[in-house]
């Protein structure tokens, strides 16, 4: 399953997703949800001129796109990018500069978007951000008409259609950038494409070992939503004749060693939620990842510590219709073998890790407390 990090619905505000989050990314979160409106307006209104039923595919994105988001790959981006730039006597200072920032951080949301939605199709989801999923939305459209065709291949093909145009979208918002930033934003969704087959791969072959979960933590949510987000910031301040090959190399590298930690913490803390958390704020009901058997680092720990009466339990998971009752009973064995004492043990360490990590980048004063407040939020959220 591609991370969300979201709570809620389409009929609840999604300033309702922000709400305990620092400044530093409802700031950046406003900006980047304007840019986003007005591509999509644009887009729509464009469409819709030439052709009425080509603008409700725009819409259809638009939907998924303004039902919520905390918008943390864009305050990342911002924020070392803000960093980056004053490392330089000439660093980008501009309102042409910081355009630039904002539309990067526009475009990992319509990346995103493109992901959640494929995503879906492939976990069978009904419900995103506590909303009907677009392929479940078009498959009840076109039996409503009484339109020919299979409802739900009809409605796969509707959302593979549009989650194709939210990575359209991100690729032109991207389309001005230089080499370096090229280059990694090209590596970052070669790593969600894997990542994402390595998801389901493991999840099919019911491969729930700690290696797999790391591995698919690492390409999905570590690399996706902290790492590269960092580095992209930074790289779009720092084109070649700005700063040295090796310089820009030990900067990527220091950003990695923040992130990466980071980047773990956030998917702990994510699988963590998909247990026990809030179902209102999840916006998808708690236990899914237990339904589909996504190899999470809560599950392997407990499978590799449960006695044969716990490991029958556990092997309930990736029962699709597993049902709230067989929900309780396997977080119950995961508290019981200390799996979720140990998740929260790990995340403290990580965050220590990330923290201690983001003392060596050579940031102005304002640029470390951002990315600080960053990752307390990350790793501490409770939706």
């Amino acid at each position: 399953m591609v991370d969300d990090g979201v709570g809620g619905g389409r009929d609840r505000d999604p300033a309702d997703d922000r709400r305990q989050a620092p400044h530093q990314l409802t700031d950046i979160a406003a900006q980047v949800d304007d840019r986003l409106l007005r591509v999509l307006n644009e887009q729509s209104a464009r469409w819709a001129a030439v052709d009425p039923r080509l603008s409700e595919a725009v819409d259809e994105l638009a939907r998924m796109v303004t039902s919520g988001g905390k918008r943390l790959r864009a305050a990342f981006c911002y924020w070392a990018w803000h960093g980056a730039r004053g490392l330089v006597a000439d660093g980008p200072a501009d309102s042409a500069a910081s355009a630039r920032v904002i539309d990067l951080g526009a475009a990992f949301e319509f990346l995103q978007v493109f992901a959640l939605i494929h995503d879906d199709i492939m976990d069978n989801s009904a419900t995103r951000r506590g909303s009907t999923t677009i392929h479940v939305a078009n498959g009840r459209r076109l039996e409503a008409n009484g339109w020919l065709g299979e409802a739900r291949r009809y409605g796969e093909g509707v959302a593979i259609l549009v989650g194709d145009l939210g990575h359209v979208y991100a690729d032109q918002l991207t389309g001005g950038v230089h080499r370096r930033t090229r280059t990694i934003w090209d590596e970052l969704r070669i790593e969600l494409n894997l990542g994402q087959y390595l998801d389901m791969r493991a999840a099919a072959a019911g491969e729930l070992d700690y290696a797999t979960a790391r591995q698919v933590a690492t390409f999905k949510t570590a690399l996706y939503t902290i790492v590269r987000p960092l580095q992209l910031g930074a790289s779009l301040a720092l084109p070649a004749e700005r700063m040295a090959d090796d310089e820009y190399r030990w900067l990527l590298d220091r950003l990695d060693r923040f992130g990466r930690p980071l980047g773990r913490a956030f998917q702990l803390r994510d699988d963590a939620l998909g247990l026990i958390g809030d179902e209102a704020h999840l916006g998808k009901p708690v236990g899914d990842d237990l339904r589909e058997g996504k190899p999470t680092e809560i599950v392997s720990y407990a499978v590799s510590h449960a006695d044969a009466a716990q490991r029958s339990v556990l092997d309930r998971i990736g029962t699709r219709d597993l049902s709230v009752d067989a929900v309780t009973d396997i977080v119950a064995v995961l508290y019981d073998t200390g799996a979720m004492a140990n998740n929260e043990a790990e995340i403290e360490h990580l965050l220590a890790e990330a923290t201690g990590a983001l003392d060596e980048l050579p940031f102005d004063a304002e640029s470390m407390k951002a990315l600080g407040s960053l990752a307390t939020y990350v790793a501490e959220r409770d939706r």
